[in-house]
């Protein structure tokens, strides 16, 4: 990502998770972007390409994380636990990121189906580390897509925890989630 669309990521996500996507104009995002408007509709045609943009690019950087934060490790078992981790230190470091994401997960427009078809290659990276832990007699082999599944859900229900609880100990937050997530993927 070029320093230009990096600027207007970041301020993309502060709009939308603020305000809404509905409210959010390209004129607000070209402001809080300090860029001028013509350069934002130089490397954008729309509201909707900059949403699928920070989507995209942003669930890129999770799974790019997760890669990389895993492929030393042997233990499949060990590997769901970096995911976790992972999962959890980037929903409390970009939680305005993960705001937007679950405000813009309902409803039937192309951009809200865009954005779930960009979450199906996420799960389908998650199932992949489930699918090995499995294959190593490790956890439950039963389910597997919904357990990549629940594990979005307990990003998702971070990012609530953690919008009620501004001032929670993340550490112990992290360490107890990832201990629920284990037992909740463990042998039958």
């Amino acid at each position: 990502m070029n320093k230009t669309k990096k600027i207007i990521f970041e301020a993309a996500i502060k709009a939308f998770s603020q305000k809404g996507y509905h409210k959010s104009t390209m004129d607000e995002i070209a402001e809080t972007a300090g860029v001028a408007k013509g350069t934002l509709y130089y490397h954008f045609k729309s509201k909707e390409d900059i949403f699928r943009f920070i989507i995209d690019e942003g669930l890129k950087m999770v799974e790019d994380e997760i890669v990389d934060r895993t492929k030393h490790l042997d233990n499949p078992i060990e590997k769901l636990r970096m995911v976790c981790k992972v999962q959890l230190d980037l929903v409390i470091k970009y939680i305005e990121f993960f705001k937007t994401i679950l405000s813009q997960m309902w409803g039937e427009e192309e951009r809200q189906s865009q954005l779930r078809e960009i979450l199906n290659r996420y799960f389908r990276l998650i199932e992949g580390y489930l699918k090995e832990a499995a294959d190593a007699g490790l956890i439950d082999g039963n389910d597997i897509k919904v357990k990549a599944f629940n594990f979005f859900g307990v990003m998702a229900s971070t990012v609530v925890y953690s919008l009620i609880h501004k001032d929670m100990d993340t550490n112990d937050m992290i360490e107890e989630t990832i201990e629920f997530m284990m037992r909740g993927i463990g042998k039958r």
